[in-house]
């Protein structure tokens, strides 16, 4: 009987033997996290950052058209009216300057009486004479007084005074502002002013030895 267990021992023991030999495959082995191959991380897949919005580009800012300065003024008159009264004491003066152009929305007319005789030659020969002023004459400021504003589709500007009756040679001024001897005009707007336009130039007049002035 011992016999007989020691020979089924045998028997399973063979059996299990050929199963360890057998075509089954074992289990593969554990790799470890620090045996792994390393892997390298492209930038695409890193965690993306966010991208900076463009902003566009600012256009430039155009500049405002400059207004054009206004061209001298012409069809040019002046005229002076003499007024009387009735006792013949006292004369009333009025001076217009009239004109056809320009006649635009913005632009004034400005009037101006000339201060110098800036034309007559320092020592003129006896009877001679011609105007104080011709064109092309440099006109600053210091030889100019104001004698009247209009805007320019009014197309004429006056002024008047009065003063005593007499003799009073060469133009006519009023006597409580500065002598004029010539007249002349501008058209100004918000740029600059135009050239001067003559409206009445004057006269110088040197008499002939015993002539009368009056």
């Amino acid at each position: 009987m011992a016999c007989g267990r020691a020979v089924l021992a045998a028997i399973l023991g063979s059996a299990l033997a050929a199963c360890n030999t057998s075509g089954s495959p074992s289990p593969p082995p554990v790799t470890s996290w620090t045996d792994a191959p390393a892997v390298a991380i492209s930038p695409a897949a890193k965690s993306p950052s966010p991208s900076a919005t463009p902003q566009p580009t600012p256009k430039p800012t155009a500049k405002p058209t400059p207004v054009p300065v206004p061209p001298k003024p012409t069809g040019v008159k002046f005229d002076s009216q003499v007024r009387v009264s009735d006792d013949e004491q006292v004369a009333e003066i009025t001076q217009t300057v009239t004109w056809r152009a320009p006649r635009s929305e913005g632009v004034e007319i400005r009037v101006y009486g000339v201060t110098k005789c800036i034309a007559e030659p320092a020592n003129p020969a006896p009877d001679t004479h011609g105007p104080c002023l011709v064109v092309h004459t440099p006109l600053p400021a210091s030889v100019r007084t104001l004698l009247a504003t209009a805007a320019a589709s009014d197309g004429v500007a006056s002024w008047t005074w009065t003063e005593d009756t007499g003799c009073k040679p060469g133009l006519s001024y009023d006597r409580d502002g500065p002598e004029y001897y010539a007249v002349v005009l501008a058209a100004y707007n918000a740029s600059n002013h135009s050239i001067f336009a003559i409206a009445e130039p004057g006269r110088w007049w040197r008499p002939a030895p015993g002539d009368m002035v009056c």
